[in-house]
């Protein structure tokens, strides 16, 4: 469900049929087998598993057709699975007819892709752009790709999507994540944008726990060489940090700039209006209400705050705003303190991500950050994406990936981020310290 918009549920419906399509006629069919079986009976998913193998062999005559047929029977399952428990059953066959979905989607032509993206309804992400008079296949197999992705968080286990996935993606670039990659930035940005105004209060509803543990962490850090005086980090950065939760607890540990660093423009401005005293997870009665901020009493949480994808940082487009000094002493800036409270679920393979932490942080400097846990069994690339549309990170991999952009594993424990359908959620803290500078190519 997580790639599509579920708002449309309630009045989507595909483009017109004929009376002599096939496709339609199997959809039809496959609704008045649903409805005769009982919620309680262990075959009632049996009707939609059986429309896909009966779709597939249509695709070549049928393709428009299919499509619509897909879509419809997605929708079904969709609706019945709001609210519901988890169904191990119902998820296999739903992953079944998003791979099928997918596998059509690949199979149309230009103009077949133009003439769905313009129908009235349809369920493409980004149809609203589409160009008429610039006909391509491009924004269907951008969909057939996060359909596979979401077969994948289903199913992970269907060897069906990872191969149409090195179709869409190629080789390389398959074996290296493929389905259990990162989501495009672009679409993470429009995530968080789309609900940054309730975000507090939705993760307060989840016993949400996170930013007060990374809090935690880095001061621990601090006190491991403690000599009976008071230490602070010279300055800090905040990765993902969202409306400035995790920020809060990081502001009274850092005597230097304390940097924001958000996919999210609205998430930032949410956090942009924190002070010392002042919103970003306190409490109203906790609130002492806005100061004039240019007193010293009632200063801005946040020295600083980007809009950057995590992977493009660089000292100069973060640090160097606030102290742009000449290259020959400019690149010498770094950071001593990296946080990423609840972020890296938005990511898969985090040997990137912490080769970018690495270059930008100072020799000693801390690293502190969250994952959801996976064992080794369950994610044997070391992460895997799932069903929430969240990563789950294996202990060894989080090792080995920061190991290699030259950090030390300093502090481990597995910890409860947060609440989900009423059970606890599986997560780990990591402390490391950058042992050196750069990547290890360039030692």
């Amino acid at each position: 469900w997580f790639f599509f918009v579920l708002s449309c549920f309630s009045t989507c419906s595909l483009a017109s049929r004929t009376a002599n399509d096939p496709a339609e006629i199997l959809f039809h069919e496959a609704v008045a087998a649903f409805q005769r079986i009982a919620p309680t009976d262990q075959n009632r998913w049996k009707p939609w598993y059986d429309i896909t193998q009966s779709l597939l062999p249509l695709i070549g005559e049928y393709p428009l057709e299919v499509v619509g047929a897909f879509e419809e029977s997605i929708l079904v399952i969709e609706r019945e699975t709001i609210g519901q428990a988890d169904d191990g059953k119902r998820d296999l066959v739903l992953g079944g007819l998003y791979y099928g979905y997918a596998k059509v989607l690949t199979s149309l032509n230009s103009d077949q892709c133009i003439q769905l993206a313009l129908s009235p309804h349809n369920l493409l992400i980004g149809s609203e752009t589409t160009d008429k008079k610039s006909p391509s296949t491009k924004l269907c197999v951008e969909n057939a790709e996060n359909s596979l992705r979401n077969a994948a968080s289903l199913d992970a286990t269907n060897q069906d999507v990872d191969d149409l996935l090195k179709v869409i993606l190629g080789e390389s670039e398959a074996s290296s994540g493929g389905v259990h990659k990162r989501k495009p930035k672009e679409f993470v940005a429009e995530l968080f944008d789309s609900f940054a105004e309730s975000f507090d209060e939705k993760l307060a509803n989840l016993g949400y726990k996170v930013p007060e543990l990374v809090g935690y962490s880095a001061q621990e850090f601090l006190r491991q060489d403690d000599n009976g005086e008071s230490k602070f980090y010279g300055s800090a950065l905040d990765a993902g940090c969202g409306t400035g939760l995790t920020g809060r607890y990081l502001r009274p540990l850092v005597e230097g700039p304390l940097l924001g660093v958000d996919a999210s423009q609205k998430m930032l401005d949410i956090a942009s209006n924190c002070t010392i005293s002042h919103g970003c997870g306190l409490r109203e009665e906790e609130d002492s209400g806005k100061k004039n901020l240019n007193t010293n009493e009632d200063k801005r949480l946040y020295d600083g705050l980007f809009a950057l994808d995590l992977e493009d940082m660089t000292i100069e487009n973060t640090l160097g705003v606030l102290n742009p000094l000449p290259p020959e002493v400019g690149n010498k800036q770094k950071i001593d303190l990296i946080t990423a409270a609840d972020v890296l679920v938005y990511f898969g393979k985090l040997n990137s991500l912490f080769q970018t932490f690495a270059k930008i942080s100072s020799v000693g400097a801390a690293l502190v950050f969250s994952c959801e846990r996976a064992s080794n069994e369950e994610a044997p690339l070391g992460w895997r994406l799932l069903p929430s549309g969240r990563f789950a990170h294996t202990k060894s991999h989080a090792v080995e990936a920061a190991e290699s952009a030259g950090y030390k594993l300093v502090a481990y424990k597995e910890i409860v981020p947060r609440m989900e359908k009423g059970e606890e959620v599986k997560g780990h803290l990591f402390t490391f310290s950058l042992r050196h500078t750069g990547t290890t190519d360039e030692l």
